[in-house]
């Protein structure tokens, strides 16, 4: 003879436990995420602690000597805003001097601003997105002084994490590392 009330009690076991099992998986991937984000947004700003992007081969501080035997012949260069710069593919390096030449620039002149294009650091997305991988900024505003274009800044050890935007919905448009 079959026993129905048993039958029921081990299918109910079995909702159970598959319910369990279920919830407890999910519970478990969204602690995975929450951890890779906090150890991309770890990643990221200990670099700039240490004057350093994700996809640069060189740090602020380093000189120009540091910088033409790691990196080599820059693809062009010329002055800037800060001072000499050294063009390279997908990013920029800026000395603390100014020159007409690369060979005018002191060996030990230091890189004290890089710019480097969104995709060469791997960060590429809107502001809100920025903001979730790496957290909330020291600052955020309007730059009303000439394109009004939104800035994300971010500071950590005397460094300055800047990401450029054309607008609060736009892509960045360029990543920049400077000594404050």
């Amino acid at each position: 003879m079959i026993d129905l009330p048993k039958i029921y009690r081990n299918a109910l076991l079995v909702v159970v436990l598959s319910t369990i099992t279920l919830f407890g998986c999910s519970n478990m991937s969204e602690k995975t995420e929450d951890i890779s984000v906090n150890s991309a947004q770890s990643d990221t700003l200990d670099k700039v602690k240490n004057g350093q992007l994700e996809g640069v081969l060189i740090g602020i501080g380093a000189t120009k000597k540091e910088v033409l035997d790691k990196i080599g012949t820059p693809v062009k260069s010329g002055n800037s805003e800060y001072g000499f710069t050294v063009y390279y593919e997908g990013y920029d390096l800026q000395f603390e001097d100014y020159a007409n030449s690369i060979d005018e620039v002191k060996d030990i002149s230091k890189v004290v601003l890089m710019n480097a294009e969104p995709k060469t650091v791997g960060m590429t997305g809107k502001p809100e997105e920025i903001k979730k991988n790496l957290g909330e900024p020291s600052r955020e505003f309007m730059d009303d002084s000439g394109d009004n274009t939104f800035i994300l800044e971010y500071e950590n050890n005397e460094n300055l994490l800047r990401f450029t935007f054309d607008s609060k919905e736009s892509p960045v448009k360029y990543v920049t590392l400077r000594v404050e």
